[in-house]
């Protein structure tokens, strides 16, 4: 690991666990072994390595292998999703689950949820990465379920889109509130209460 690999890491360690704006440029570098002005080499400012850090996260959902199959292409003609919406569904949770089973990854998100009300950097990133893009997605998904005859007619995709989405944010915040470091164990029943909150849902909704 590099000495900007360092800074990045002990910087997400701090911002995760003291909150961004409680955390000094000094305190990363006594924590990283250098002089504060060592860090100038690397990022311009505390604002850069935290722009980093976003730019780390976004790559992630842009490039992943896992994330960007085309099992999970949100298309009408997509085999998977329209035969089997609970496996399209499960396919994608153990996308994320190898994505948050890497400790600086679950750091990331945790900032974002502890930060987000003091700093609007990280509110904008949270409302357009973490609600808008993925609510989009889930609305496209119930409305081909809909088009397709799976669920019923009346229902409404972009409130089952909120609804299907808000458990997993609301078990996130629950635990980023209770723990410094999330155990692997709570991770583990997050993605289980997870998918059988999805299922539960869908099961509601479909065509009997």
């Amino acid at each position: 690991m590099n000495t900007k690999e360092k800074i990045f890491d002990v910087a997400l360690d701090l911002f995760s666990k003291k909150g961004y704006d409680s955390v000094s440029l000094r305190e990363i570098a006594e924590e990283v072994g250098i002089k504060k002005s060592s860090i100038y080499s690397h990022y311009s400012s505390k604002e850069a390595i935290l722009m980093d850090i976003f730019d780390y996260l976004t790559n992630l959902f842009e490039y992943d292998e896992l994330l960007n199959n085309k099992e999970l292409d949100l298309t009408a003609d997509n085999e998977t999703l329209v035969k089997n919406p609970e496996l399209f569904y499960h396919m994608g949770s153990e996308a994320i689950k190898a994505m948050f089973s890497q400790e600086r990854n679950l750091k990331i998100w945790k900032l974002i949820f502890i930060q987000m009300n003091h700093n609007e950097t990280i509110r904008l990133f949270f409302q357009n990465e973490i609600l808008v893009k993925p609510l989009i997605f889930w609305k496209g998904f119930f409305t081909i379920l809909k088009d397709r005859g799976i669920i019923r007619q009346d229902c409404n995709p972009e409130l089952l889109a909120k609804e299907y989405y808000s458990f997993p944010i609301y078990l996130l915040l629950e635990m980023s509130a209770k723990y410094d470091d999330i155990p692997q164990s709570q991770l583990e029943d997050f993605f289980k209460e997870a998918e059988e909150h999805a299922n539960f849902l869908l099961d509601c909704v479909k065509v009997k």
